[in-house]
């Protein structure tokens, strides 16, 4: 048996409730933003039912090529907590179990390309004569109310490109970068998320459901934040400056012996800190040129030059050592692998491992909720392609097996067969 690699998961309270209990969730959702909020609902207490594609199943289960026991990688990491249900939307016999299962639920969320919803008859507006109740959450690009002739497709590097985001990342002598990590599908996630549990709050005052749209344009505009608050007010655009940070200084990267670091310092104490207790170095403190902060950002290329001579004298672990005894904001540029292993994220139990039902374990990146009261639910590995059509048909849809076999035979499971029901003993 192989060894684990990471530690064991451990298991909330026994008994304790959780925020989102008795919620239930249908998710039509795929690839990052739109799984990656419903796993945040799953993971906080509800009944996350993900509705898939026969046979094929969310886009993201054949992304990439890193994969455990064939699960990929980038699935496993925005469908924990959930359930798996296979149905053919494309037929009626599919549509009609759709039907019936957002008739019994709390929120459905959705980010179909424009106008695929509507004509399933699964939009808001046909789905909320059925159910008022519902909250009805639907994640585009463009907006859905984009006029654009074709519908338009929007991913994550499309919207950190057309927002200005893009435009403030990298050095300033070279093209423009991305961030590599999608940051706007994941903020869009969490910007779900939160709208979705508003939505929620709002019901119980209001005693009824109603319509969310979080479109990626929206999310990438506003996490611009003060840069986009200051063009707006100077009217000038912000210029790339790499690593560092435009209005102080010293916030850069910097190279040591055994590898980079990153440092800040955001006021004049830290400053003072940094050349006095870190490097013994008064005569920067002093120093004209670096006065005031002010003073440091007119005059960055000599104090990097400076200070890069200074952390090029020793090890990464020595100066973080030093810089973090005087009260200074420091950290290593670390790869995945180094964070991962780190003494901060392991004392936190962020990197754990979990079982799986075909490769038998998987790593599992914790949810960063904690809850004394309503803690997370135990971590349950992304399901496999339709792992849960039998119990859906049958706890929740409550179908026998004759009109099991009559779904089947009008497609509604697509070319695969039906699952099978268990026949209770008497």
């Amino acid at each position: 048996m192989t060894a684990s690699r990471f530690p064991d998961y451990i298991r909330r309270q026994a008994n304790a409730p959780s925020a989102l209990e008795g919620l239930r969730v249908i998710d039509f959702t795929q690839m990052l933003a739109g799984p990656y909020s419903t796993q945040e609902l799953a993971d906080l207490g509800a009944d996350v039912i993900k509705v898939e594609v026969p046979g094929k199943g969310d886009d993201s289960r054949h992304y990439t090529t890193t994969a455990l026991a064939g699960e990929c990688a980038f699935y496993l990491s925005t469908n924990r907590n959930k359930r798996s249900f296979t149905l053919d939307l494309k037929t009626g016999a599919g549509r009609k179990l759709a039907l019936d299962l957002i008739a019994g639920a709390d929120i459905v969320v959705e980010n179909f390309s424009n106008g695929v919803m509507e004509r399933l008859g699964l939009d808001y507006d046909t789905v909320s004569r059925i159910n008022p109740q519902l909250i009805y959450c639907s994640i585009s690009g463009y907006g859905r109310d984009d006029a654009a002739p074709v519908a338009r497709r929007g991913y994550d590097a499309m919207f950190q490109a057309c927002s200005g985001f893009m435009s403030m990342t990298g050095d300033a002598d070279r093209l423009p970068m991305r961030t590599t990590v999608p940051i706007i599908d994941t903020v869009t996630a969490m910007t779900a998320t939160s709208a979705i549990l508003a939505a929620v709050i709002a019901r119980y005052r209001l005693g009824k459901g109603q319509f969310i749209e979080v479109a990626l344009l929206d999310v990438a505009m506003s996490c611009l934040t003060m840069y986009g608050m200051a063009h707006l007010v100077s009217g000038k655009d912000m210029q790339r400056n790499g690593n560092r940070a435009p209005q102080t200084a010293p916030s850069d990267v910097y190279q040591t012996q055994t590898g980079p670091l990153f440092l800040t310092c955001g006021n004049q104490n830290l400053f003072r800190r940094l050349c006095v207790e870190g490097f013994e170095r008064d005569d920067l403190v002093t120093d004209p040129d670096f006065a005031t902060n002010s003073d440091r950002v007119h005059n960055v290329a000599r104090l990097t030059e400076i200070l890069s001579d200074i952390f090029a004298s020793n090890t990464r672990e020595y100066w973080i050592d030093r810089l973090s005894g005087a009260g200074v904001p420091v950290a290593p540029v670390a790869t995945i692998r180094e964070a991962v292993m780190s003494a901060d994220v392991t004392a936190r139990n962020i990197i754990t491992e979990i079982p799986h039902p075909k490769a038998g374990a998987v790593p599992n990146i914790r949810s960063p909720y904690r809850m004394s009261l309503t803690p997370c639910m135990d971590a349950v590995a992304a399901p496999l392609l339709g792992q849960h059509n039998q119990e859906i048909l049958q706890d929740i849809l409550h179908l026998d097996s004759d009109a099991i076999e009559t779904f089947a035979r009008q497609g509604a499971f697509g070319p695969e067969p039906a699952p099978e029901p268990t026949v209770a003993e008497e």
